[in-house]
């Protein structure tokens, strides 16, 4: 950005203007979210475990992929339309490194349900493990709209 001749910012300008332009940028890409959005998804992720409770014959594991990637297609859309690609917004991102904990305590929860249940038959560790996924999507969500409404 050029400045008019003769004139150059402050130090105490330079950080202002700093400040505001972060705080644009996250007002775009960290939009305020309704609860009933987090109330979902944390439904939505409760599903990708209990899904799994589904009959194990052939077609019971055919039906448990296809309730899985419905579930996640469906959760991935709600999260394009209400966050990512909302009205008066085209394709915001999110930060990777804000993303990681919360996608390394789900999927962490998920892969240690699926090996428990392998190896130990112990069915009950996806409802354990549903209540993990959705508690962190509500905890995640709190937090969200503390910092950002």
């Amino acid at each position: 950005m050029e400045t008019p001749a003769g004139h150059s910012p402050t130090p105490d300008e330079a950080r202002e203007t700093l400040r505001q332009l972060a705080a644009d940028e996250d007002a775009v890409r960290y939009p305020p979210i309704p609860a009933w959005f987090f109330v979902a998804q944390a439904a939505a992720a409760a599903g990708l475990f209990l899904v799994r409770l589904l009959p194990e014959s052939d077609a019971g594991r055919a039906l448990q992929l296809v309730g899985i990637i419905a579930i996640a297609l469906g959760a991935g859309a709600f999260g394009q339309k209400y966050w990512l690609n909302r009205d008066g917004v085209s394709w915001a991102t999110a930060r990777v490194r804000d993303m990681v904990p919360f996608l390394a305590g789900i999927w962490g929860s998920y892969a240690l349900c699926w090996a428990l249940a392998e190896n130990t038959g112990a069915w009950w560790v996806w409802i354990v493990g549903a209540a993990v996924a959705a508690t962190i999507v509500l905890v995640t969500g709190r937090s969200y709209r503390r910092e950002f409404g």
